[in-house]
């Protein structure tokens, strides 16, 4: 077959289409891939298989976020219903037990960020029907933990790994029924010593009948819910009240009148409609995320009130 000088220009043209071009002569040709713009598809996390614990016994088995350990984990709470962790303790082989002698999770060889301990249920349940063996949180080891400030949050049970009958009380608490394996997937922690705090600077409205003085001030597991160690919000402008707090992300807080519960903020949890609705009751804790101003506005009066304002209409 002869070629001409148009048959020649094809198939060099057809040549530079499966090379590609070069930004420069000496990087090489480009190869040609099908899939190169193509997204990996994400692998499916691997969880490790624990073996079941003893009769008697429940192993808790967790994964934590990247980074937020460095103290240690245990489990706050009791065996008996009766005998709960105080400050600076956490359960051990018979109960509550100081941070030297508590029991501690221990990671897992191989697969990161997951831990597991053992703990013994109570040798009676109580809780009624609930039949309860043990019961808590699980807990960064927190110094000066008086106030469970280390506890998990945004937690949820893998309940295709978990082989033990388990629950949620009513306040959040782990709840254990049974011998066996319980999986939790941990979203963070309230307050972590292995986080740097940061300066939150929380601004404050409220309503026009609590304008005057009637000092108001922060408090929260950032300062281990301590009424000495809370912090004053100032009145910048009319109804408008600000502060700065250092804590981590998780942090809970409230506001409420200076120096006691009694003059806790309330407000509406039910449809004031509803022929069940009969009472103000007190509004949830705040909890802190990565903005570091917030602004909370309790400033209608047909929502929020103060113990020791006069209630408007309702």
């Amino acid at each position: 077959m002869k070629f001409n000088k148009m048959m020649f220009a094809a198939l060099a043209l057809g040549a530079l289409a499966l090379v590609g071009c070069k930004n420069n002569p000496d990087d090489g040709p480009i190869v040609v891939c099908d899939t190169c713009n193509v997204d990996p598809q994400p692998t499916e996390e691997e969880i490790p298989e624990v073996a079941a614990p003893a009769e008697g016994y429940v192993t808790f088995v967790i994964n934590i976020p990247q980074g937020t350990e460095c103290n240690g984990i245990a489990f706050k709470g009791t065996m008996d219903g009766a005998a709960w962790t105080g400050a600076n303790q956490y359960l051990g082989e018979q109960g509550p037990a100081s941070v030297d002698a508590c029991i501690k999770f221990e990671a897992i060889p191989d697969f990161k960020n997951w831990y597991k301990a053992t703990y013994k249920l109570g040798a009676e349940a109580w809780g009624g029907d609930d039949a309860i063996l043990l019961a808590g949180k699980l807990c960064l080891i927190f110094t000066d933990d008086g106030s469970w400030q280390g506890q998990a949050v945004n937690w949820e049970y893998n309940e295709d790994y978990s082989t033990a009958d388990h629950s949620i009380s009513g306040d959040g608490n782990i709840q254990v029924h049974a011998t066996g394996l319980v999986y939790v997937k941990v979203g963070g922690w309230q307050t972590s010593e292995c986080v740097t705090p940061s300066e939150y600077s929380i601004t404050v409205l409220v309503p026009e009948f609590c304008d005057g003085e009637f000092p108001i001030e922060i408090i929260g597991s950032f300062c281990g819910w301590s009424d000495a160690d809370a912090v004053a919000l100032n009145k910048v402008e009319g109804n408008k009240y600000q502060a700065i707090i250092v804590a981590t992300p998780n942090a809970e807080w409230k506001v409420r009148g200076v120096g006691s519960w009694d003059k806790e903020i309330k407000g509406y949890c039910d449809d004031p409609d509803s022929e069940a609705f009969d009472s103000w009751v007190g509004v949830a804790n705040n909890v802190l995320g990565e903005d570091l101003n917030v602004t909370m506005d309790y400033s209608d009066p047909a929502k929020y009130i103060w113990n020791v304002c006069e209630q408007g209409e309702e």
